[in-house]
Formats: C-alpha cells, structure tokens, sequence
C-alpha cells in the first residue's frame, strides 16, 4: 500500500494525445517533436516509462547521394549507434541486404522515439494516487484493489494487469462497486462491454488531469453498484486479442512439391541456395519457422492444422536466440516479404520451376483481426523436408 503521504503525480502539464501514444508498450515515433520528447522524459521521470533515442538512416533516401540504389523504393531502416564497421560493409539493409555507408554518403539521419511500459512504475503511480484518498487500500488480487470508503468499500481494477478474470465479468461489475482503469488506451472504448454504468477511465486521462481519482473514486462509492442493468454474463472488458481462426488455406495442387533444406546458416530449395550465410535476419525468421514446422511434422500435425507464427512472436524468438534487440515490427515483416520473394524469384530464373510466392513461407489473414494481422509458416502443402547436404558447398 502506497504511503498517504505520497504527492500526487497528476498535474503534469503534458498533451494528451502525445501521452496517448507513449502509453502503448512498444510504441515507436519517428522524427518525434519536441513537445514529443518532452512529455516522453516527463513520463519516464515519473517511472511510468523507459524511453529510448535512436538515430536511423534509410537505406533508399532520395536526399542522399548514393540514390538511387539498385531497389529505390526499398524503406530499409539502419540504426548507426549498432557499433558496425563501414569500411568492413558491415551496415546492410535489412529488406534488400545492400551495404550502406551513412558517413561516405553523409545520409540524411532520422530519430526514433521508441518507449516501453513499465507495470511496476505504473502501480506505484496509482497506489500513490489512492493514498490521497486518506483510506486504507488493500491488494486483493493481482492489479486490484480494495479502498474502505463509503458503506462497502470501492474496489479499483486495473484492467491490464488483473490477473483473475472474474473481475473483468459483467456479474461482477453489476454487483461490486468496481472502478476500472485502462493502461493501453488502444481500442479503449471497443474493449469495454457497451453500457453507461460501468465505471472506466484511462491512465491517460489521470496523467493529464482530466480524471481525478479521488473525485472518480468518491463519486462511485456514493453511487454504490447499478440498480437495474440487463441480465446476461459477459465479460465487461476484453484483456486480450479475439479468438484466431486462420482463413482456409488454399489447396494442394498434385505435383507442386519442393525440397527443402535448412542448415546451419543456409536455406536450399531443389538443391539451389536461396538464403545465404550473410543474409542475417532473413535466414533467422526462416529457421523459426523451419523448427516449428518439424515440430508439427513429428507430432503428425495435419496439414491444415500447421500452427502459424505472428510477427511479435517471431521478434521475441529472434531477440532470444541472438540476444540483438529487434527495433521495429514494420522491418521483420518487410524482412519476410523479401524473403517471399527471393525464394520464388530464384527458383524460377535459376532452376525454371513453376512456384508461388507462398510455396515455401506462407502468409494466412486471420479472422477476427485487425488490418495488418497475419500468420506465418512453412507450407505444409508444398514443402517436403530433407537433411541439410553439407557436402555440395
């Protein structure tokens, strides 16, 4: 329990809608403005946040001089304080994997704002806004507490870090005077059960003093729980993404099968090399999915039922395995395309074989998501596997 002595937190002086956009874990800004950074170091002095500046140059930039490259409309992203060597070409595009030289061509250097939510920091702010209210306050349960106020008490959820779900059902909010409050303001409004009485608000809205807690607390306990609502149990509020259903996969066409080989460094498709030692991340993603994909081959998996991988899970496969922090969503799902496309690019001008651009990776939508939701894998459809041949190199 916070000290009642703790000073309130909640008169910063910040803009709303830039503290909307720092409160999203994992958020990335480009060229941030200043009032940008400003409200980021005043969110991170208040522990809420871990805030980090980079310098990045694009690999395509028509204001450089080495443009146009070979691909001019590639958007690789280079981060310069990686400690690379130039002169050992050591600074290469993610998506096309052309060396760049950002101090040769004197490139054209952009920043990057990117911020990580901090669960600790952000109970600590709000247990030291409950202490203002001069009552005791009582964990009960992960992210909820229980302030003796009023007649029965008023409990405070904190929706994103409540760790048992009957506290997010609607049987509970109709008959529990429960307040709830939302970290990641993200789809705020479409989480929430659609109906008046629930008590909500976000962390935003404390931050920039729009909502007082104790005014929001005091308010609730007076009202006490809803005196008519529906009946119907449901959950009030949604902590995670609706169900995944993958949409039906195309089918097999008799006579399209490939071979494929995964080494230690390399991937070969019919004995012809299509991801190469230097290609770094491109051979990193593949080999995720190549060992999920065997996983579900020795588990006699069917077809169909081939499990896909997204993007935030194969970031967090590749930070574990390399140890390299992955900076951005938008370059491993270029990485992915370009590997799409290399693949079936040079099957077909090498070895003259009819084959799809999904034939090797396989990229299905998923029901119920969001734009920009996919799942990757190998194609269990067309992909035979063999023993990496060592020999041939």
């Amino acid at each position: 329990m916070a000290s009642p002595s703790s000073r309130r937190k909640n008169d910063l002086s910040v803009n709303r809608e830039h503290v909307v956009r720092l409160l999203r874990d994992g958020a990335v800004i480009s060229n941030p403005s200043q009032d940008v950074l400003k409200t980021a170091a005043r969110l991170e002095k208040e522990g809420l946040v871990e805030t980090r500046v980079r310098e990045f140059i694009l690999c395509a930039e028509p204001q450089d001089f080495d443009y146009p490259p070979k691909n001019r409309h590639c958007r690789g992203r280079l981060y310069v304080d990686d400690g690379l060597d130039e002169a050992g070409h050591e600074f290469r595009c993610p998506d096309c994997d052309r060396p760049v030289f950002p101090v040769r061509y004197n490139k054209l250097r952009h920043k990057e704002l990117r911020t990580k939510l901090l669960p600790q920091g952000i109970t600590s702010y709000i247990l030291s806004e409950l202490a203002n209210l001069k009552s005791s306050v009582k964990e009960i349960s992960a992210g909820v507490y229980r302030i003796d106020i009023g007649d029965l008490g008023v409990l405070v959820c904190i929706a994103d870090y409540c760790s048992d779900e009957k506290f997010l059902t609607r049987d509970w909010a109709c008959t529990q005077t429960t307040c709830y409050l939302v970290v990641n303001p993200k789809s705020f409004d479409e989480r929430f059960l659609d109906e008046d009485w629930i008590i909500r608000t976000s962390l935003a809205d404390i931050i920039c003093g729009q909502t007082k807690i104790k005014d929001w607390v005091c308010n609730a306990a007076e009202c006490g729980p809803p005196q008519s609502v529906r009946t119907a149990s449901v959950p009030v509020y949604t902590k995670g993404a609706t169900p995944i259903v993958a949409e039906p996969v195309a089918p097999y066409q008799a006579g399209r099968r490939f071979v494929v080989e995964c080494g230690p460094n390399t991937v070969v498709v019919e004995g012809e090399t299509v991801v190469a030692p230097q290609a770094g991340t491109r051979f990193d993603v593949f080999r995720i999915l190549w060992d999920q994909f065997l996983d579900d081959m020795r588990q006699a998996v069917l077809p169909e039922q081939h499990r896909l991988i997204n993007i935030k899970d194969i970031i967090k496969e590749i930070e574990a395995r390399t140890e390299k922090y992955v900076e951005d969503e938008t370059s491993i799902r270029r990485t992915i395309n370009r590997l799409q496309s290399d693949i079936e690019t040079a099957i077909k001008k090498k070895l003259g074989l009819p084959i799809d651009r999904e034939d090797i990776v396989q990229t299905c939508r998923w029901k119920g998501q969001g734009e920009g939701d996919f799942g990757y894998r190998i194609n269990p459809f067309t992909v035979a596997a063999r023993p990496f041949l060592s020999d041939r190199f």
